[in-house]
């Protein structure tokens, strides 16, 4: 019967146009991140293609390993030289032979020291040379400052200490630029799948009454009970294949080609004060796993107001309310606190890592990402029995 089901469902012409413009999408984004990536060869030609990403990797792979505070201090007095040398206008080929190979960790080192201040690459010309050899500790007091600020209660400044003690210094480094790249394209493509699956999802059961066939369905032996069983289940099946095997084709393509340097270094070589001890790779898994719950979410309460109101319009109104529309609702009222919760947040992992938001229930206090996505794990499986409900009770009508 799911067989069946999935027959209907990609009968429709509009929906095997979406089904291919999905796998364009995720093609497209492939080539787009790819390219987004900038080599410059030591004449100063700049460089973007397939070949680009890789050897960008290859010429940052000077530094690859632990970034020890000699190094950190190495890279310091290199890029204070370039600065007393060529001024702040350096040449295309200069910057290929310098600045290209540390940069993203020249980059790392001007956050550390920009703590409560604006990105500004010049703060390192200020460095004497004890303050070069210290940008661990310097890190750690900013730390510090930074539990007081958000751990309003001993238990959430205990647990931020304790999460920010599992980051292993000195970092252990390696070029990360496909795992940077691909975490902005992750967060697009998975609104995409949110909107398109939720549409799929919306047909599943108003279908049933625009073709008038819902007298025939209620009629048969299986149609209250297993029929209606059935449908949810080709929901919840149809949106878990579509999401991973876009994400998954996505992937392939950019990793195949960009490599997968950067794997098991920590994000906090680009997100300095980030308090989630992940890798990039675990950084991209939470992401891809975060957006499933949250199309999953947007699935299950979709087929609920399509069992309940017999329209894919008005199904479809719920999704784009709560993942699109929300979060420029959130901008514009002053309750910043609780939009830091709602479910758009579920596919917004890409910033919600950068700040340590914690809630705390009696003695126990959870990050965010995970409370999120247990939270709504749970509210998108207690959802399930309202919509067998909801499409039967229209019968008992």
């Amino acid at each position: 019967m799911i067989r069946c089901e999935f027959s209907k469902l990609f009968s429709r012409g509009i929906n095997r146009i979406l089904l291919l413009a999905l796998l364009i999408i995720a093609v497209a984004f492939s080539f787009f991140s790819i390219w987004s990536v900038k080599f410059v060869d030591k004449y100063g030609n700049v460089h973007n293609g397939l070949s680009a990403p890789r050897k960008l990797t290859e010429v940052k792979l000077k530094y690859k390993g632990a970034l020890t505070s000699d190094i950190l201090a190495e890279i310091i007095q290199k890029d204070k030289n370039l600065n007393k040398k060529y001024g702040s206008t350096i040449s295309d080929s200069v910057y290929a032979v310098n600045e290209q190979e540390y940069g993203d960790i020249k980059d790392m080192i001007v956050s550390i020291l920009c703590y409560d201040k604006d990105f500004d690459e010049s703060v390192i010309n200020g460095l004497d040379i004890n303050k070069s050899r210290n940008i661990y500790s310097i890190r750690e007091k900013n730390i510090d400052h930074m539990i007081k600020e958000y751990g309003v209660r001993e238990a959430k400044r205990k647990y931020l200490k304790k999460q920010y003690q599992k980051v292993r210094k000195p970092f252990e480094y390696a070029p990360a630029e496909s795992w940077k790249t691909m975490g902005l394209y992750a967060t697009t493509y998975s609104m995409i799948l949110l909107i398109v699956i939720s549409f799929f999802a919306a047909g599943l059961f108003s279908e049933e009454f625009r073709l008038g066939a819902d007298s025939i369905f209620f009629s048969t032996k299986m149609g209250r009970s297993r029929g209606t069983k059935i449908k949810i289940a080709t929901g919840l099946i149809m949106a878990t294949i579509i999401y991973w095997g876009a994400m998954l084709i996505m992937s392939i393509i950019s990793f195949g080609v960009m490599g997968i340097s950067g794997a098991s270094s920590p994000i906090q070589i680009e997100d300095s004060y980030c308090m989630y001890a992940y890798t990039f790779a675990q950084k991209y898994m939470i992401m891809l796993l975060s957006g499933y719950v949250g199309v999953m979410l947007a699935v299950v309460i979709t087929m609920l107001v399509s069992a309940k109101t017999h329209s894919l319009v008005l199904a479809m109104c719920f999704p784009l309310s709560l993942f699109i529309l929300s979060p420029f609702i959130g901008r514009v009222l002053p309750f910043k606190k609780f939009f830091n919760i709602t479910p758009d947040q579920l596919i917004n992992v890409y910033n919600c890592i950068k700040l340590p938001l914690l809630y705390q229930f009696g003695e126990t206090v959870v990050m965010q990402i995970p409370m999120l996505m247990t939270m709504y794990s749970i509210i998108a499986i207690m959802i399930m029995p309202f919509i067998y409900r909801s499409f039967n009770k229209y019968y008992d009508k």
